[in-house]
């Protein structure tokens, strides 16, 4: 989205949320409870809506769920999409067939969360983001979101410079719902261990959830655990033994150990990735009026954490250090060594996708998260023989 009124671009988005008296959180997964547990206590949750027909009818955190068909919105009532990126493309367009418009009727998640609390507490306080110490991986997934397989070397991050950017990080924001360690897979990067109780010992009470994500095929040694153990973090273990079944004995060693850790773990079992296809995608001849339209279309609402900046699209930061996007134009980032608490809410809407140009440079190669990019792909497909170790 294009910047046209800096530091004010939420203005009459937050007179409609002032305006409802309770939500229906759209989303009975993981970002609705999270959703409940940051908000339940400020504004009334009716109850949760989902498509999926078992959880219709039963009680989740203590509240209802619905199908969208059962809800009918009075004026004072709104909803509020609690899905991830992905599946939520499909769901928003389910509401607008409903009748429902954005900002108005429905919110989606990240948005609803940091305007809220920069309007009505005056914090900075973010949805998520994306913290990678290193994009080395011992897998080579054909669609991986790193765009490994288009790098020539792996990407590898020094201590000094993690611990720089996480505490220039929380220098500027107040609190985040979720801090998510990401890569390539961290289980293999020497300082991850260190990383999580670095991050969790200075800024875990400003932290909802400590998250670190994992494909499932590299069992750490007892030192890591022992470490990881004593944090308050969550795994989220990927299973991909379809995809790599030569891993599939690691993946049950894995969860033994986190069991025996006492780590607290989630199994994610993707049904599919999407192709983002840069290779094969090419609107460079599109208008800046179309490329901004594209970059708005996209679901895409992840953020990188790098080097003392925020990238506004993580998949293009990634595509950027892969080498597959060419430069990084400064339209893309926000720096954040020039925050002032004057800038709050200027801060708040780059990370909820507002900047001077609109779009990014990958804008140009991406096909995006939109309801047009419909070609899903088997998770974890493997575009050559994987490292072993």
């Amino acid at each position: 989205m294009k910047w046209k009124n800096r530091g004010y671009e939420y203005d009459h988005m937050y007179d409609q949320i002032r305006e409802k008296k309770s939500f229906y959180l759209f989303g009975a997964g993981d970002y609705g409870r999270q959703f409940l547990n940051v908000l339940d206590k400020e504004i009334e949750i009716k109850g949760f809506i989902d498509n999926d027909f078992l959880k219709q009818g039963s009680m989740i955190q203590g509240k209802k769920c619905y199908s969208l068909e059962q809800i009918t919105l009075s004026a004072d009532e709104g909803i509020v999409v609690t899905m991830s990126q992905i599946a939520r493309v499909e769901p928003i367009e389910q509401l607008k067939k409903y009748g429902y418009t954005k900002n108005v009727d429905f919110f989606i998640i990240e948005e609803f969360l940091s305007v809220y609390h920069v309007y009505k507490n005056n914090q900075v306080y973010f949805s998520s983001i994306s913290f990678l110490p290193s994009t080395a991986c011992n897998l080579n997934c054909r669609n991986c979101l790193n765009f490994n397989p288009f790098a020539k070397q792996f990407y590898v991050r020094e201590w000094e410079d993690l611990v720089k950017d996480v505490d220039l990080f929380f220098s500027c924001v107040d609190r985040i719902m979720l801090f998510h360690i990401s890569g390539g897979e961290p289980m293999i990067y020497k300082h991850t261990a260190d990383l999580v109780t670095y991050i969790d010992k200075n800024y875990g009470d400003r932290i909802d959830t400590l998250r670190m994500v994992t494909n499932g095929t590299i069992v750490p040694r007892d030192e890591m655990l022992q470490k990881l153990a004593k944090c308050r973090l969550e795994i989220t273990v990927d299973d991909y033994r379809e995809a790599v079944p030569q891993f599939a004995d690691r993946f049950d060693q894995l969860t033994r150990k986190l069991d025996e850790y006492h780590i607290k773990y989630y199994i994610n079992k993707a049904d599919s990735w999407i192709d983002l296809a840069p290779e094969r995608t090419d609107y460079s001849h599109w208008s800046e009026e179309q490329l901004e339209k594209h970059r708005e279309s996209c679901s895409q609402s992840w953020q990188e954490l790098r080097d003392g900046k925020l990238y506004s699209c993580n998949y293009a930061a990634y595509a950027t250090v892969a080498g597959i996007a060419g430069e990084q134009d400064l339209e893309e980032v926000y720096d954040l060594t020039d925050f002032v608490v004057e800038k709050k809410k200027e801060l708040v809407e780059f990370r909820l996708g507002y900047t001077t140009k609109g779009y990014t440079n990958f804008c140009k190669k991406c096909r995006g998260f939109t309801p047009k990019n419909s070609e899903k792909m088997e998770p974890a497909a493997q575009a050559g023989v994987q490292n072993s170790e």
